[in-house]
């Protein structure tokens, strides 16, 4: 009987030892940092990175008027914040959308080449102010010639959903204004 306690005993230690070792690795008197951009320097930061992706978005558009291919680059930005030592913020913003070749004569945005392009930009809080790290980046993922077709036909929906609403919207401005006429 004593040694099945002893050997109870000795485990239970055990355990006790291997559970509260990770608990001494945490550094109670820095506060744990938060995962989100409080509101005022993400505004910030959207500002100072808008200024900047301006310029690759109209380039982008004139690639698309020209019959180049094109990223059709969505105008919302994802942000990736980072904390380093002493609280020092780093984040990077993603802007991404799917490539597609434009079709001669089609107002439409083309045929999509199954690929996914990123640009990223890399920005540090200095001094209560937005720094880029380095100059923004393209990353690529190439889904395959199903996605292609998939994001083709998606985009296709959307133009014809547009292109619907736009005439909904049409109609109910002139029914409005024939109701204002009486």
């Amino acid at each position: 009987m004593p040694r099945r306690f002893i050997f109870v005993f000795a485990s239970l230690l055990a355990l006790i030892f291997a559970l509260a070792r990770p608990c001494a690795a945490i550094d109670f008197r820095k506060p744990p940092q938060q995962r989100d951009l409080p509101p005022g320097l993400q505004d910030q930061l959207t500002d100072t990175v808008s200024g900047e992706a301006n310029p690759i978005l109209a380039g982008e558009e004139e690639k698309r008027r020209s019959g180049k291919t094109y990223v059709d680059l969505q105008q919302k930005f994802q942000y990736l914040p980072n904390y380093g030592p002493n609280g020092h913020i780093v984040v990077s913003i993603k802007l991404g959308g799917a490539e597609y070749t434009p079709i001669q004569n089609n107002p439409g945005k083309g045929t999509a080449t199954g690929k996914l392009k990123y640009l990223v930009f890399n920005y540090a809080l200095v001094n209560n102010k937005w720094v880029e790290r380095e100059k923004p980046k393209w990353e690529s993922q190439d889904l395959g010639a199903d996605a292609a077709k998939k994001m083709t036909a998606s985009a296709a929906r959307a133009e014809k959903y547009k292109t619907a609403q736009a005439k909904l919207k049409a109609r109910a401005d002139a029914a409005q204004k024939a109701l204002n006429k009486h």
